[in-house]
């Protein structure tokens, strides 16, 4: 052990700063397209490009860091101490906060699910029974990081003992002095690429689960490699100093670069691709390692507060995120003013936790990963488990104290800025109400009677007193309202869709409204039901009725378009036939709708699955009725969220029973058709009566006395539901053949293929011209 380590400030600054980023990077991911546990309904093209950015790099540069701080740790600690070490700042921090910081966190997303828990504690009494996120709610979601540099300490500390001996240090002068030759830097990424090249096709996302994630674990464990590797070569820190601008130049190309090919049409060879992205990743890491090293070698009181900090922060900052963005999600509120709102609230609340509570009580100061109060002494430096080692400075001249505490302000300023584009944007607006759904009252499964619901406003709405039409689009399975308006559809964001169709010509000013009908069942498939509530009735009557009476409509049908997609076509195609008197045309996209094989397949595969059924039902009518309430939920909660199309399937089949039966006596009361006890020709009755029958419901439409002037069926389930083009094209032929005349047609690929697109050179324009403009008492 060496009792004189050598301390790298520049690198304990990087990584204060490495991990102050993750505040805003955390903070913009509820503003973004990208999926989040929670979301805005508005999103930021500004943020999607930044956060895209931020992600190559930001990770990587930690784990770089990590790697350099075992260098230090093992060197002041000696290796069997830096173990002990490792266990007490990492697992116990790790276990305190899957056990007491996560849950909130975790929570909060179930609540914006609409998940049906009825408080923290009824969620939190499932924590050990209902398995691993997501199909259960065990996660250590952002604290990832803790368990991937436990496993890298643990994997690399017999090498990592033997480089740091006599004949180790031979070998990592000569890396050093091997890397100090003009261009060889430049050559860094091949290792990290060639990990994903080999690892990617079998593993081609970033579960962060350690168990299924070897790709991302083996390219993380490059960078915390070379982090060590490096982490001793002053010469080699100064060189990267001097060739900052060359790898700033490198790294601007290569993102130019991977920006024009994410444009063309063909993709690029996946090995060439993963080598870009490598090498994007690198240039961008030693454009950070020469910026601190010119900049940010310095102690000043100010670093040696935030060092100590930092951890404490990391495991705190999500949550307090997520606790502050849910409740902001349904405010009427800029979308700028939110984010600035929940940085600075995270920030503050973060904070206050640490320097007020946890810094003060020594049980939590060791759950936080920092060392009991009683063992500091008055006049040492804080250490930190990622950066440990003695205050000895390193390497020329710097700014003084004051002068990096500018720099550090300077940089928060900077990121600060970055996030707020001065630019005012002209058009609509996207706002957020609530709907009191006095249909919803009293059901059965206990789904919540307020709503949360998108309304777009065109441009012209703000001045004069002018009225609009109104498009109502209800959601698919499991789809949340953001999905429709943030982004999540190939860009695909309402608010600047509508405005550029409106300011084009293209089509008139309308109103556009998108209710949440998202639950712990994935949907109600817009029907009354005693056991969900009253949904046909929630659309046509609470949620017209909410709009009508708080915005400047057209209230009349003919001013009135209903679209859907997915369950929400099924759903509209229906509500329209049965209420062409509150609406005057109908576009679904891609239906939930069967022909007859289909719909007689579909009924013979659900055998297998209510006599699952029936067995839990059995077992549910044992506990009681809070204790099956719990259980039901994680049942549906588990297979609405897992990958398995079968699974996504049985969740269907249950939330269409619990929409089309009758509630038997005992919980959950949903009327399964058992095999059993029902033939075949009554089991497809059954499920006819939501996904077929559909020449009886048009001909109860012609029974009435109003018309649809537009009926519009768009089917896009090539694939693997391919089941939808045929059921499309089944009701169309039906409708034609009682004579209601209606427009098919077939859009390339599948389920959710280019929706983005379909949305907005299909719907949007279809129905806001079919719709009546103007207004008269």
């Amino acid at each position: 052990m060496n009792g004189s380590v050598q301390r790298r400030y520049d690198l304990d600054w990087l990584r204060v700063i490495a991990f102050a980023i993750l505040m805003f990077f955390h903070t913009g991911m509820g503003f973004t397209s990208y999926d989040w546990s929670v979301k805005n309904y508005e999103s930021s093209r500004f943020l999607d490009g930044l956060i895209g950015f931020l992600h190559q790099w930001r990770m990587p540069l930690l784990f770089f860091i990590s790697g350099a701080a075992v260098w230090f740790a093992m060197e002041k600690y000696g290796t069997w101490r830096y173990l002990g070490e490792r266990q007490k700042r990492l697992l116990l921090p790790l276990v305190f906060g899957m056990l007491v910081v996560i849950p909130p966190q975790v929570y909060c997303e179930r609540v914006y699910q609409r998940a049906g828990y009825t408080s923290f504690l009824d969620f939190y009494r499932t924590l050990f029974t209902s398995g691993s996120y997501p199909q259960g709610n065990v996660s250590w979601h952002h604290l990832w990081y803790i368990p991937y540099i436990w496993a890298y300490s643990m994997l690399t500390v017999p090498v990592f003992a033997w480089l740091q001996g006599t004949g180790g240090r031979v070998v990592i002068a000569r890396l050093q002095h091997l890397l100090l030759r003009p261009g060889a830097l430049f050559l860094i990424f091949l290792p990290s690429a060639l990990v994903e090249i080999a690892l990617r096709p079998f593993y081609p996302g970033d579960a962060n689960n350690l168990v299924s994630d070897w790709a991302n674990f083996g390219h993380k464990l490059t960078f915390f490699v070379f982090g060590f590797l490096l982490a001793s070569g002053i010469d080699l820190a100064e060189g990267i100093a001097r060739r900052r601008r060359q790898y700033l130049a490198a790294a601007v190309v290569s993102l130019v670069v991977l920006g024009m090919v994410s444009k063309l049409p063909v993709r690029m060879p996946a090995a060439l691709y993963r080598c870009l992205t490598n090498f994007q990743t690198w240039m961008w890491i030693l454009v950070a390692l020469g910026l601190g090293r010119r900049y940010l070698n310095v102690n000043s009181p100010a670093l040696r507060y935030c060092t100590n900090a930092v951890y404490p922060f990391y495991i705190l900052h999500q949550t307090v995120i997520m606790m502050l963005l849910l409740p902001l999600v349904y405010v009427d509120l800029g979308l700028w003013t939110k984010y600035f709102l929940v940085l600075v609230g995270t920030a503050v609340v973060s904070w206050a936790l640490y320097a007020g509570i946890i810094t003060r009580v020594n049980v939590l100061r060791v759950c936080f990963g920092l060392k009991s109060q009683r063992r500091l002494q008055p006049t040492a430096e804080a250490v930190v488990p990622e950066m440990a080692g003695s205050v000895k400075r390193l390497g020329r001249g710097a700014p003084a104290c004051g002068g990096t505490g500018s720099i550090a302000a300077g940089l928060l300023v900077g990121l600060i800025a970055l996030g707020f584009p001065s630019t005012a944007k002209a058009g609509g607006r996207l706002i957020p109400v609530v709907i009191a759904g006095e249909s919803l009252a009293g059901n059965r499964l206990r789904i919540a009677e307020s709503q949360p619901t998108a309304v777009y406003l065109p441009p012209s709405y703000s001045a004069g007193a002018k009225r609009y039409p109104v498009i109502y689009l209800l959601p698919n399975f499991n789809t949340g309202v953001w999905r429709y308006t943030a982004g999540s559809y190939q860009g695909f964001r309402l608010q600047p869709a509508v405005d550029g169709l409106i300011c084009s010509g293209a089509i008139p000013e309308v109103i556009v409204v998108i209710p949440n009908a998202a639950h712990f069942l994935g949907s109600s498939w817009y029907r009354n039901s005693a056991l969900t509530g009253h949904w046909a009735d929630f659309i046509t009557r609470d949620v017209v009725g909410y709009i009508d009476s708080h915005f400047r409509t057209i209230a009349r049908p003919e001013a009135r378009g209903l679209a859907g997609h997915g369950v929400g076509g099924t759903g509209a195609l229906e509500l329209a036939l049965k209420h062409a008197d509150t609406f005057g045309s109908v576009y679904a996209m891609s239906p939930a709708v069967f022909s007859g094989k289909d719909l007689a397949r579909f009924t013979a595969d659900g055998d297998a699955h209510s006599e699952a059924w029936q067995a839990l039902t059995k077992e549910w009518s044992r506990m009681d009725e809070d204790a099956a309430a719990r259980a039901f939920r994680l049942f549906m909660q588990a297979h609405i969220n897992s990958s398995s199309r079968e699974d996504l399937f049985t969740a269907l089949r249950i939330s269409c029973a619990a929409a089309a039966g009758t509630p038997t006596k005992s919980f959950p009361y949903i009327d399964y058709p058992l095999a059993a006890s029902r033939d075949q020709a009554e089991r497809e009755q059954f499920w006819a009566d939501i996904l077929g029958n559909w020449e009886p419901k048009v001909k109860a439409y012609l029974a009435r006395p109003y018309r649809l002037t537009g009926i519009t069926i768009e089917s896009g389930g090539q694939g693997e539901y391919d089941f939808i083009m045929r059921g499309a094209e089944h009701v169309s032929g039906v409708m034609r053949s009682l004579g209601v005349a209606n427009r098919l047609f077939v859009a390339k690929g599948g389920h959710d293929s280019a929706l983005g697109t379909r949305l907005e050179t299909g719907m949007l324009p279809t129905l806001a011209r079919s719709l009546r403009t103007e207004w008269s008492q």
